[in-house]
């Protein structure tokens, strides 16, 4: 599939609309509208990359924000020492970036200790977060205030049933953001999406393999990033490998 960037744009102003006008976003649905973090930057990736998850944290109870106006210096909220995904997923992207740019396979002792919240680390966990695209497949996002001390406990019954109720919208964020790579995030969200055939054809559900869908795409399924038993430095090292093995 070949990345368009005026198509996404066009595509990115009706998925706002179909947002709009399916949620109560004035009152109670406040919502990112998620995508592509940098047009710009993603568009000259060599390995265009989505990442999926559930559901965003932590936005007000109204309005809209662009993914693409967050602040440079913390896109996604990954100062925030509580919030696990972003560090960790962009850790697993730095690997990736890092032995594309070099043409070589970054090896583990070159893989520094990012989670560590510094100001070189995070420099190099933004540079990799700015070119991938991201989204979730529940658009209203959760008001960390009300569930009490920063929780961000997911229901995967919600989110399940919320990707049911995008599924219109998750589809035309998956074309026209035409990734190579897709890495799904938690099990709610990858049942709900091949479920729904989203992932494209003859994805089957096994975790840490990557697989390749009948538009030549190709998918991996993992856990949530708050579970440390599989998003340690050791494991996201090995998940690099797996997917590194089918890209190089």
């Amino acid at each position: 599939m070949n990345f368009d960037k005026a198509n996404y744009l066009k595509s990115k102003k009706e998925v706002e609309c179909l947002i709009k006008t399916s949620h109560d976003w004035k009152n109670t649905e406040g919502f990112i509208l998620d995508g592509i973090i940098s047009p710009d930057i993603y568009e000259q990736q060599k390995l265009k990359t989505l990442v999926i998850l559930g559901e965003s944290y932590g936005y007000d109870e109204c309005g809209m924000m662009e993914i693409e106006d967050q602040p440079e210096t913390d896109l996604i909220g990954i100062k925030a020492p509580k919030v696990q995904a972003p560090r960790k997923i962009s850790s697993l992207m730095w690997l990736l970036h890092h032995s594309i740019y070099n043409g070589i396979k970054t090896q583990w002792d070159d893989f520094p200790e990012l989670f560590r919240l510094n100001q070189e680390n995070i420099k190099q966990l933004q540079e990799s977060l700015s070119k991938i695209a991201w989204i979730n497949v529940k658009k209203a996002s959760k008001n960390i205030d009300k569930w009490g001390s920063g929780v961000t406990r997911q229901s995967d019954h919600e989110i399940y049933t919320n990707a049911f109720r995008n599924k219109e919208i998750i589809s035309k964020q998956i074309t026209s953001i035409a990734p190579d790579l897709i890495i799904v995030c938690s099990t709610p969200v990858f049942n709900s999406l091949n479920e729904m055939e989203l992932l494209g054809k003859g994805i089957v559900n096994r975790k840490y393999e990557v697989q390749s869908n009948n538009n030549g795409q190709k998918i991996i399924y993992v856990s949530h990033p708050s579970y440390y038993r599989h998003w340690g430095y050791e494991r996201i090292y090995e998940t690099f490998e797996l997917i590194y093995e089918t890209i190089k």
